[in-house]
């Protein structure tokens, strides 16, 4: 009865571990959001772009520093005509990825039956069991 409680705790031990993300993993996913909102924002305007890239180290600046970054990258965020232009292409983001979805999911389907109607499985690339 022990064995059978130890490997069940083994089994969803190892389970939980295979479906967390390491830290690395997380930083990666953080510094690619990062880079398309950075990408995103030098559309609209270049210096706020390079304020936003700058926001992660900004938090290893001194006090002094960090208050006068903190109020530059405010006043260049909250400027109306930014946050509308920032709006709008993330929003032609989103929808061109939503796009590039239902293009790849056309794809698959037209290609879908190659596959299930055999023509990569019959002559004359098959071997042909009734010759």
């Amino acid at each position: 009865m022990k064995i059978l409680k130890f490997s069940s705790l083994l089994i969803a031990g190892a389970i939980l571990s295979a479906c967390a993300t390491t830290p690395a993993e997380k930083a990666a996913q953080q510094k690619q959001l990062l880079d398309t909102q950075v990408s995103l924002a030098q559309q609209c305007n270049p210096k706020t772009a390079e304020l936003m890239a700058q926001l992660p180290a900004a938090q290893n600046l001194p006090e002094a520093e960090k208050k006068a970054f903190e109020k530059a990258y405010v006043k260049q965020v909250n400027n109306p005509v930014f946050q509308a232009c920032y709006k709008m292409a993330w929003t032609s983001y989103k929808e061109q990825n939503q796009l590039e979805i239902a293009r790849m999911q056309a794809w698959d389907a037209e290609n879908a039956w190659d596959w299930d109607n055999g023509f990569f499985y019959n002559d004359p690339w098959a071997f042909n069991i009734y010759d």
